[in-house]
């Protein structure tokens, strides 16, 4: 095992780079924080770069440099003291490793880190095979999506893709599924349940789902609730309609 002892270190200053997307895009390097997060990195074989611990960490396949409690505090992203960091190669996925899959997810600009988080952990527990990152959303390796996805995050393929053609194109063979924000024209999640090859698109937190995705679906669904409440959480709604159509 190495020990670091300053934080004017030039590996330290680097991993303080990758707290910002912009030198995570540009490194193609993200940070992973905690034991359980960073043993989901071992047990996936995601390319991990190097690993900061505290205090000893049992790996056989890498080198732990121990660094002073103090230093960790300056480069981990949570507010309290992580004992082990891991700084990882992001994995790169396209569209003709999709367009084998089943059952997608298609999300339209969500900003919210814990709501992405929260719908990969449901995706993986309610047998989606990839998420879509449509247009402008979070930053899927933002350290507050990793937490919020609980050890789920390296389990489902997760794709960006910028405009409806891509989508046009490629996904010929899948039935593009809406969600509705008002009841009119819609289907019934239990029409939906014998599909074999779907993309549910999901909107986003603050304006729904775009017209140009609206436009290219071909069905529609909305949750029925009470009237007196206007709408559901993202992640909350998402949940509900993967496991409706999981079960």
């Amino acid at each position: 095992m190495h020990s670091i002892n300053s934080i004017s270190n030039n590996r330290i200053k680097e991993i303080l780079k990758l707290h910002q997307k912009k030198y995570r895009d540009e490194l193609g390097l993200f940070i992973v924080e905690g034991f359980k997060a960073v043993e989901e990195l071992i047990e996936n074989n995601i390319d991990i770069k190097e690993i900061y611990a505290i205090k000893a960490f049992d790996t056989e396949k890498y080198t732990v440099k121990i660094i002073d409690e103090s230093i960790m505090k300056k480069i981990s992203t949570t507010s309290s003291t992580c004992e082990i960091l891991a700084v990882a190669k992001k994995k790169e996925y396209n569209i003709n490793d999709f367009i084998k899959k089943n059952k997608l997810i298609l999300l339209d600009s969500i900003s919210d880190p814990g709501n992405l988080g929260t719908i990969i952990r449901s995706a993986s527990a309610f047998g989606i095979d990839g998420i879509i990152l449509y247009k402008d959303c979070v930053d899927m390796y933002s350290s507050k999506v990793i937490r919020s996805a609980a050890g789920n995050f390296f389990k489902i393929p997760i794709i960006i893709i910028k405009n409806t053609e891509e989508i046009k194109n490629n996904f010929k063979d899948f039935n593009k599924i809406a969600t509705a924000l008002y009841e009119k024209n819609t289907n019934s999640i239990e029409e939906c349940k014998n599909i074999k090859k779907y993309i549910i698109m999901f909107g986003s937190e603050a304006n729904g789902l775009s017209n140009e995705l609206i436009n290219i679906a071909d069905k529609n669904i909305i949750l029925k609730m009470n009237n007196n409440v206007e709408s559901l959480n993202l992640s909350v709604s998402a949940s509900i309609i993967m496991y409706e159509l999981f079960t």
